[in-house]
């Protein structure tokens, strides 16, 4: 039944011979085409179907790309930190960066393989670790973060420097050396 609304509310086979046959079939069909000897008429009359399967297989394609394109939130050497875990991360002697994230922020996604890059080169005593804004509010209305990536550099537990946006190889590992005040 509501199929055949939705035919009858969008059939523009009424039109067909101003549409396609008294324009495309002049020479051939001088009476019109009466939906039946033309072969373009059923693409016209159940044009919101193609339409709307053309973009159903876009959206599943779209979706399938995203699902196998996610990036991977799991780095070696990268603490994930959490209300309980951040204090004692804080209280270890040396530097810690910090990476104020979220998983559907664009930058954030471009910044883990540079994560991954870094961390076999970070010096002696300096580590990263990662907060999901989304998961852990508290932290990120703790540190007054108010936009995707921050990076908050700590030593000895007290905040020496902070900076914002996607961070290089070369900036982590400057960020890595900073002496504090």
């Amino acid at each position: 039944m509501f199929l055949q609304i939705v035919i009858n509310v969008f059939d523009i086979s009424q039109y067909h011979d101003i549409l396609m046959c008294g324009f495309y079939d002049q020479e051939i069909n001088r009476k019109g085409c009466k939906m039946g000897n033309c072969t373009v008429c059923p693409f016209i009359r159940y044009w919101y179907v193609v339409i709307a399967i053309i973009v159903i297989v876009w959206a599943v394609q779209k979706f399938i790309k995203e699902k196998s394109s996610s990036t991977a939130t799991v780095i070696a050497g990268v603490e994930d930190l959490n209300e309980q875990s951040f204090p004692d991360a804080l209280s270890k002697a040396g530097v810690l960066l910090i990476d104020f994230w979220a998983p559907w922020c664009g930058p954030c996604k471009a910044q883990m393989p540079i994560i991954a890059e870094t961390v076999p080169s970070l010096p002696q005593g300096v580590r990263i670790a990662k907060v999901n804004i989304d998961e852990k509010p508290n932290l990120t209305e703790r540190y007054k973060v108010s936009g995707v990536p921050t990076w908050i550099v700590f030593r000895n537990g007290k905040e020496i420097h902070r900076v914002s946006g996607v961070q290089s190889k070369e900036n982590l590992l400057q960020l890595a050396e900073m002496k504090g005040e």
